[in-house]
């Protein structure tokens, strides 16, 4: 999503009370929330924002604790964001806030009250007085002034933001709206106005053909105008089939498709339910159907082997290759013997970002893990002993590889607000910015500040930014790079992603190997940053944490130690 879609709010951890409750029709439990901390407050000599929730399917993380130490389960509040510090017991859930109070933020969350998940059980024994952790919200999409109307398709879970939609009206359009309900139970009344329309659909378990087709019904029935906008909010499986028939229809600025939640698998379940492959074997497989073109040959519809490998160019000896992608979870077979891609597959092979994990700069570094035993053995770095060069060379000479980068310091966007209260912080007139997140940052500044450019100075600046770019190159490489920016400005503020993110100990270990694949090293530590520093001729000032891990070193250049560049 880009700028103009995103309202950026700064991450503070607070807690609410519960002051009443009350339950619904159906299964839901309404839940009020106050509390001082949902003003603005000052908590250990840091001034935090008062609670704001402007758009209409805003969600909160609500923070719990499977051991009941719930102040070990809390992030650490930063001054603009906060870190997730790993803790083992944590638990989290997100929930969209509504009839939220202008004046003191107070707020409510409804409870569909299924399964035993943390979230049912503290609704459950909620009563007032009871307190409840949050973070949120990071962020508040912005609508598009163009649509000519809105379609709202969602079950029990997506209530809050459909009521909520319909009571302020962001968009002043008619709003067709799709509910799927379980059970006999009648939901709460929406406040449905003259333009609008309501579809009450009885579905007892999520039924992703069904919702697809609603969407088609509700197309043909309603006057949507040129640019509907279509919003979305279910089981997250359930909604890959609308986000197949929309992927031709609706532009992606014009829809929205959110899983709110994931259907629980028995046991027996648990073990066939499609996911993404993983390597070894259907990992290869998925990256050989993705770079021949095969799952995009099915992508217009089923085939035989033989005809894709006609209409392709290769060996028609495909079979081994759908099989494995058949156990993987993504081909079914017709009744006509054909092929045919599953809504996994038809998510992957629409998804951009997900097919660069098996194609792309991902791929490869998945690749150079061959050589791992020898980096651990001689210290040089798989990526390079794979390629024949270091990975800064990569990024310099390889557009796909720096396009990589550039998409994984993204996340900068929504450290914003520590991240301009830092640049103002330096005083430069006169400020460039270099490395992948360089336009990002030059952005983020615009309007905020002055003078903070990205194009090559041709003589010295006040400041030079580097942007996402050191954790990624290798002590060597590291080195020549602060050389550069030694020659370019006397002070210097090296923005990296240093620090692990506790929220989800797996993805950060992952990316973590995958970052000593590239640089021969783990995470550098701030005394490590500190000694390539000064042997690069600068002396390291102030650290200011940002939050998820990404850190901005503030560095002076050292006149009084040249012999050491």
């Amino acid at each position: 999503m880009s700028l103009p879609d995103l309202v950026i709010h700064p991450l503070v951890v607070r807690t609410a009370h519960v002051v009443s409750v009350e339950d619904l029709g159906g299964r839901i439990r309404r839940v009020r929330l106050e509390g001082d901390e949902l003003g603005a407050f000052v908590r250990e000599g840091i001034s935090h924002p008062a609670f704001s929730a402007p758009g209409f399917d805003d969600h909160i993380k609500l923070i719990f604790a499977g051991d009941g130490d719930i102040e070990s389960a809390l992030p650490r509040q930063l001054v603009d964001g906060i870190e997730w510090t790993p803790a083992e017991h944590r638990i989290t859930r997100d929930y969209t806030p509504h009839s939220v109070d202008p004046d003191s933020g107070a707020f409510s969350l409804d409870f569909v009250l299924h399964g035993d998940g943390p979230a049912v059980s503290w609704a459950q024994g909620a009563a007032p007085g009871s307190p409840l952790s949050f973070v949120g919200p990071k962020s508040s999409q912005v609508l598009p002034d163009e649509a000519t109307s809105i379609v709202l398709i969602g079950d029990e879970t997506a209530l809050p933001a459909i009521h909520r939609f319909l009571k302020e009206r962001p968009l002043a359009v008619p709003a067709h709206v799709v509910l799927m309900t379980v059970g006999t139970g009648t939901p709460p009344e929406l406040p449905i106005g003259e333009r609008d329309s309501l579809r009450l659909e009885r579905m007892p378990e999520p039924d992703g053909d069904a919702i697809a087709a609603l969407f088609d019904e509700v197309s043909s029935a309603e006057a949507l105008g040129d640019t509907p906008f279509v919003w979305a909010a279910a089981e997250a499986r359930a909604l890959l089939p609308l986000r197949r028939r929309l992927a031709g229809r609706v532009a992606k600025p014009h829809r929205s498709i959110t899983g709110y939640w994931h259907q629980e698998h028995s046991q027996e379940d648990s073990e066939t339910a499609p996911e993404l492959p993983e390597p070894p074997v259907a990992w290869f497989a998925v990256r050989a159907a993705l770079q021949t073109g095969f799952l995009d040959a099915l992508r217009q519809g089923p085939r035989s082997t033989t005809e894709v490998a006609s209409e392709l160019g290769v060996r028609d000896v495909l079979d081994p290759l759908a099989s494995v992608l058949a156990t993987a979870g993504l081909l079914v077979r017709t009744d006509s013997g054909r092929w045919e891609l599953t809504d996994l597959a038809v998510d992957l092979v629409d998804d951009a970002h997900e097919r660069d994990e098996y194609t792309g700069t991902q791929a490869d570094q998945v690749l150079a893990l061959r050589h791992l035993a020898d980096s651990l053995r001689d210290g040089l770095p798989a990526w390079q002993v794979d390629t024949g060069s270091s990975f800064a060379e990569s990024a310099r000479t390889d557009p796909e590889v720096a396009h990589h980068l550039e998409h994984e310091s993204e996340p900068l966007v929504f450290l914003q607000h520590g991240l301009r209260r830092v640049l103002q912080g330096l005083g430069g007139q006169d400020i460039v910015v270099v490395g992948p997140g360089a336009d990002l940052v030059t952005r983020l500044a615009s309007g905020a500040m002055d003078g903070v450019r990205t194009d090559a100075p041709d003589e010295p600046v006040d400041v030079v930014v580097s942007a996402m770019l050191l954790s990624h190159l290798d002590d060597e490489s590291a080195k020549a790079h602060l050389r550069e920016l030694a020659g370019t400005a006397s002070r210097a503020l090296v923005i990296d992603s240093s620090v692990p993110d506790g929220l989800s100990s797996r993805l950060a270990t992952g990316r973590a190997l995958l970052r000593f694949v590239t640089t021969g090293r783990d995470a550098r530590s701030r005394d490590a940053v500190g000694e390539l520093a000064r042997t690069a001729g600068w002396t390291v000032g102030a650290r200011h944490a940002l939050g998820w891990g990404v850190v901005a070193d503030e560095l002076i250049r050292d006149t009084t130690d040249t012999a050491r560049r």
